[in-house]
């Protein structure tokens, strides 16, 4: 048991180690669509004996509503200054921000608007818009 255990532990050190902050795309690269994420395997796959909650029969709706209009428009403010971004659809309704992992001293921002967020970087004064990201459930 002690084995098993000392092995999952490794394995959870190793895959979190492959992991990676984030990755800039080069600048006029097309966004990808979001896709559907994997499904996550259940708590007694990985761990066998372990119970697993009953799921809902609820309908989950996958991808919430979003103002196609303002989407383009934020879409559009990649690459350029957040106060464009500001002057196309307004201010977010929330924001974080975090020491980068790409520039030490600089920043990674996130703007939440309704159904989608914006990545930016921070560097003293100068926000860039570096990503639009429609949000999922």
């Amino acid at each position: 048991m002690k084995k098993k255990l000392i092995c999952i532990l490794i394995l959870i050190l190793l895959l979190s180690t492959l992991t990676a902050c984030g990755a800039q795309e080069a600048a006029g690269a097309p966004t990808p669509e979001p896709t559907a994420a994997p499904p996550v395997p259940s708590l007694s796959a990985v761990l066998p004996g372990a119970e697993t909650p009953a799921a809902s029969d609820a309908p989950v709706d996958e991808t919430p509503a979003v103002d196609e209009a303002l989407l383009e428009a934020a879409r559009a403010c990649i690459d350029r200054e957040v106060a464009e971004l500001y002057d196309a659809i307004g201010e977010p309704l929330d924001s974080s921000y975090a020491p980068s992992c790409l520039v030490p001293g600089g920043q990674d921002g996130e703007l939440y608007y309704e159904g989608f967020t914006v990545a930016t970087y921070r560097d003293g004064e100068k926000e860039i818009v570096l990503d639009v990201n429609i949000n999922v459930k």
